[in-house]
């Protein structure tokens, strides 16, 4: 038997271009939509590559204009 730990993480900015959803976990990508500056385009590509070393998965969700949710499963084996 096993359980599935999830985390929601939400926000209500700008959202992610839907262009750009195929690709934001590549290393180094960086959006041309983006007004964002900073940062060189590894950090989700980090995320997803900690999260999958344990199993995991993560998803995008994203609306513009409204906001983008990471979700992250992790499956916890349980004994009996």
């Amino acid at each position: 038997c096993s359980t599935v730990v999830q985390i929601l993480i939400k926000d209500n900015g700008c959202g992610i271009h839907p262009e750009d959803l195929h690709y934001i976990f590549k290393r180094f990508y960086r959006s041309r939509f983006s007004k964002d500056t900073q940062g060189i385009g590894l950090g989700l590509s980090l995320t997803k590559a900690i999260v999958e070393a344990h199993s995991g998965t993560i998803e995008v969700d994203s609306t513009l204009g409204t906001g983008t949710s990471f979700i992250i499963n992790f499956l916890n084996p349980t004994k009996l």
